[in-house]
């Protein structure tokens, strides 16, 4: 009896991951015809991937299975298919399933972004279709093809086959290659296949199908390894893998694949919300590598709440204390292969990984919402940023925050957005640029927190905080020509700062630099409100809020604070500067803005 596989790291790259994934989605397809309870779980426990059954399984009984197919055979125009069985069985035509999938986001595109009704219905595309055109476009098909006739050929012992990679791989998960192979003869007295063609998709060590040393020398011959693991590999991409083009310069386009790393989650879930994004709605690769790793990174994180387990009890939660896990105790994010091209081929640029924003953590439906909605507010941003635009810095600094969750990625990016948006703000003719909500960034920085000796809130509600935040806001965002709520122009009745939020983040890293150009800043904008109070009053328009000597005092006091320090106080301090919400709450106030309250200033 079978109930836990395990797969050895022993590539510390993406193939790891693909070789567990193709054994579990073999397994999951062998249980499911032989009428087992087929839910597998996913571990990631340090040294082994483990592949967790929820039956016992009879190797007896697997071994009775008959033949099916692990993984398709895949051909494009150009594919020799003469010596594949293609009548026989169900293959995976590149060409039409790519067809189908350009004809549908076409579709959704003129829905979403041009808002034209579209008649037609069409079914979604094939969630490997992009899988299998980057195996004809780096012309492996013929590789994988000639690993499907391998067990093809195999068909009459096939039950056994998988009988033998439950044995080795629950009894010796170190050498189970050779276990499986001596499983397999002892039972049928035929051998296992044992080298194949490494070619680069499937060990990204090699280059062009040639090992490294071997490049930089006068040997050309193919790198070869193990058959098993090569199938398997072969398996874990096409099945689960995920691919695209992407823009790296004006008429360039390399390609990237991906896949997800799990750390505990089922392997039911896993496929349900990776497939739902590979068809649905997957990242676009026609803005770049940063944009397309920090929107596969929000897509997939967004999709994955939706299945996120939490406590549906509200009055539990008084009574116990619950863990707070975030998203990443599920999946830990993504490895991946750059492939670069080089005139009519592609080689391997480079490998990579990336994380998922940890600082996602709901404990109720009701924060499994306000998270989506977060996620949604960071997806606007970075859809409207554009490579083509001149956006490639913002977007980079964006990834490196998203992809690793460090703070000071997101405060160089608020730095240079902020500025962004006031210039935009300046052209009447440009689109409104998106805005974080200072709802959103409460929640994305106090989980973002490591230590627990004091709660970032402790900044962002100090009152002093608040107060000077909005002043800097209603001096860049709220400030000049402003767009209302039905899209018409209209004027504050104050001038608009630029470059503000470079000038302020340049000096963070200085108490004494930060506090003189806020103060200067400050005091340009108290003369800015005597030259202008008066008049604003008379026209019974809305008027800018007054910042006090003790707002200051208690601003001064958290840069002084040991547990915070100069450059978190000052990088918040931008951040909620130039997000959105305070002009909507500020409208509420009391005529006198110096009374406004603190309640309706944070609202």
């Amino acid at each position: 009896m079978v109930t836990t596989l395990r797969v050895r790291k022993q590539f510390n790259t993406c193939a790891d991951i693909c070789r567990t994934l193709g054994l579990a989605n073999l397994i999951e397809r062998a249980l499911s015809i032989a009428q087992m309870k087929k839910e597998i779980h996913l571990k990631d426990t340090g040294t082994h991937y483990e592949i967790k059954l929820s039956v016992d399984v009879d190797l007896d009984e697997i071994a009775k299975l008959s033949y099916f197919d692990s993984f398709p055979l895949v051909y494009g125009q150009k594919t020799d298919t003469n010596k594949l069985p293609i009548e026989q069985t169900n293959p995976f035509n590149v060409v039409m399933e790519v067809e189908k999938r350009k004809r549908y986001l076409e579709l959704k595109y003129q829905q979403r972004i041009k808002k034209i009704e579209i008649q037609e219905e069409i079914d979604p595309p094939n969630a490997r279709t992009q899988n299998g055109a980057i195996l004809i476009t780096l012309r492996h098909e013929s590789n994988h093809n000639a690993l499907w006739l391998d067990t093809w050929n195999l068909k009459e012992h096939f039950g056994v086959f998988i009988a033998a990679l439950l044995h080795g791989f629950s009894t010796s998960p170190d050498t189970a290659s050779e276990s499986v192979a001596e499983y397999f003869e002892q039972k049928t007295g035929v051998k296992l296949p044992s080298v194949a063609s490494a070619v680069k998709i499937y060990f990204p060590s090699s280059v062009q199908g040639v090992s490294r040393i071997k490049a930089d020398g006068n040997a050309f011959s193919s790198q070869k390894a193990d058959w098993l693991d090569t199938w398997l590999i072969a398996g874990g991409i096409f099945q689960y893998a995920l691919a695209e083009r992407v823009k790296v310069s004006e008429k360039s386009f390399d390609w990237r694949l991906v896949v997800l790393d799990p750390q505990d989650i089922t392997l039911n879930e896993y496929s349900i919300v990776l497939n739902q994004l590979r068809q649905y709605d997957p990242p676009s690769g026609s803005h770049g590598v940063a944009k397309f790793d920090a929107e596969l990174s929000l897509k997939f994180t967004k999709e994955l709440l939706n299945y996120y387990p939490v406590n549906s009890s509200p009055a539990n939660t008084q009574k116990r204390r619950f863990v707070k896990k975030s998203v990443k105790d599920r999946v830990k994010g993504f490895k991946g292969i750059h492939f670069n091209s080089k005139g009519q081929v592609y080689g391997v640029k480079d490998i990579f990984s990336f994380g998922l924003p940890s600082w996602i953590s709901p404990q109720t439906e009701a924060e499994k919402i306000t998270y989506q909605k977060i996620l949604d507010e960071h997806l606007w941003i970075i859809n409207y940023l554009a490579l083509d635009d001149g956006h490639a810095e913002l977007l980079t600094v964006y990834r490196d925050f998203i992809t690793t969750d460090n703070l000071k990625s997101f405060f160089r990016f608020t730095a240079s957005y902020g500025d962004y948006i006031t210039r935009s703000l300046a052209d009447k003719e440009a689109k409104r640029p998106p805005q974080f909500s200072i709802q959103g960034l409460e929640n994305m920085v106090k989980n973002s927190q490591k230590t627990q000796d004091w709660s970032i809130s402790e900044i962002t509600q100090n009152p002093g905080f608040l107060r000077i935040a909005q002043a800097i806001n209603s001096a860049t965002v709220y400030a000049g020509s402003i767009r209302d709520a039905e899209g018409k122009q209209k004027e504050t009745g104050w001038e608009r700062i630029y470059g503000l939020a470079q000038r302020l983040s340049s000096q963070s890293g200085s108490k004494k630099e930060f506090i003189t150009e806020l103060t200067a800043f400050l005091a340009s904008y108290e003369n800015e409100n005597l030259r202008i109070d008066d008049k604003l009053q008379q026209e019974d328009k809305k008027r800018r809020i007054w910042v006090k000597k003790e707002d200051l005092d208690q601003l001064i006091a958290l840069i002084d604070d040991k547990r915070f320090g100069c450059a978190l106080v000052a990088n918040l301090l931008i951040a909620y500067g130039y997000a959105k919400g305070w002009g909507k709450s500020a409208e509420n106030t009391d005529k006198d803005p110096s009374n406004a309250s603190l309640e309706s200033l944070a609202s």
